[in-house]
């Protein structure tokens, strides 16, 4: 089972052959019904015994021959929203029969029904079947969809802090393993920040970064992304004329260079999830 990968836009759109859906920032599960219920991650990896309480509501959910793409995300159970944090520490966990509170599985399409391939047919037609076949539990939930609104809806995920939107076109079929132009586009509502370089690593291709607050330089974590763009090339000369003090595996540098950084959202530690580098100030 190979997950039909998403492109990305900058911007959300309205279009009456498209629908939308949030984006989950949970952990891209495929749900395999034969004999008994198997979940696999996007890399084709078992992750069935890692999620024993979403096996056993996916066994009375569906029923045989069906297979199932969607996402694994423990939720904050004051605010609803997905803790991705809190999703990562779950499928890292060595007690895995404990029960995760907020954890569920979010079905949002349908591979295979009764046996049959649904891969082929139109997204609007799986919709339908993934409604019939799906019977949902405590643990095991269909995402909604909307099919106008699209651009308010983005807004909202933005006011609220949520990852963002899916736009997927009604008549596509599922290309299994594949990331088609223009088929399923995500749009993520990326927060913005100037940030300074304090030090680049000798052992991998990331630099690290703080943020100016109250007069100090505030660590931000690590940016890998965006560095190999000529953008981020004309950065490296300039550091390494700035070298303050160097260990085994990382320099520190004079903290003068300014970028521009987009990212997802500040994790409960302090800092950026997934940053990537977008100008440089200087």
């Amino acid at each position: 089972m190979n997950a039909m990968l998403l492109d990305e836009i900058n911007a959300p759109f309205e279009s009456e052959n498209h629908i939308a859906e949030l984006k989950i920032d949970g952990i891209r599960g495929l749900v395999n019904k034969q004999d008994r219920v198997k979940i696999y991650s996007r890399h084709q990896n078992d992750i069935t015994s890692r999620f024993e309480e979403i096996t056993e509501a996916a066994t009375r959910a569906v029923p045989s021959g069906t297979k199932l793409d969607g996402e694994i995300v423990v939720c904050d159970l004051k605010t609803g929203k997905p803790d991705f944090e809190a999703t990562m520490s779950r499928f890292q966990s060595t007690r895995r029969k404990q029960i995760t509170p907020g954890l569920c599985y979010v079905a949002f399409d349908i591979l295979s029904y009764k046996g049959k391939d649904t891969t082929s047919l139109p997204l609007m037609k799986r919709k339908e079947l993934l409604e019939e076949a799906l019977t949902e539990n405590e643990l095991i939930k269909r995402i909604r969809y909307v099919e106008q609104g699209f651009i308010p809806l983005f807004d909202k995920c933005r006011e609220q802090q949520l990852e963002g939107i899916v736009l997927k076109q009604r008549d596509a079929q599922y290309f299994q393993g594949k990331r088609p132009k223009n088929i399923w586009q995500r749009v993520i509502a990326y927060n913005r920040a100037e940030c300074l370089i304090t030090g680049y690593s000798k052992v991998s291709h990331a630099w690290s970064i703080g943020v100016s607050r109250n007069g100090e330089i505030v660590p931000a974590g690590l940016l890998k992304h965006g560095l190999n763009t000529p953008i981020g090339k004309t950065v490296f000369p300039f550091l390494k004329q700035a070298v303050i003090k160097e260990t085994d595996n990382f320099v520190f540098v004079h903290p003068f260079v300014k970028i521009g950084v987009r990212f997802r959202y500040w994790t409960r530690n302090g800092k950026m999830r997934l940053p990537v580098l977008e100008e440089v100030i200087f």
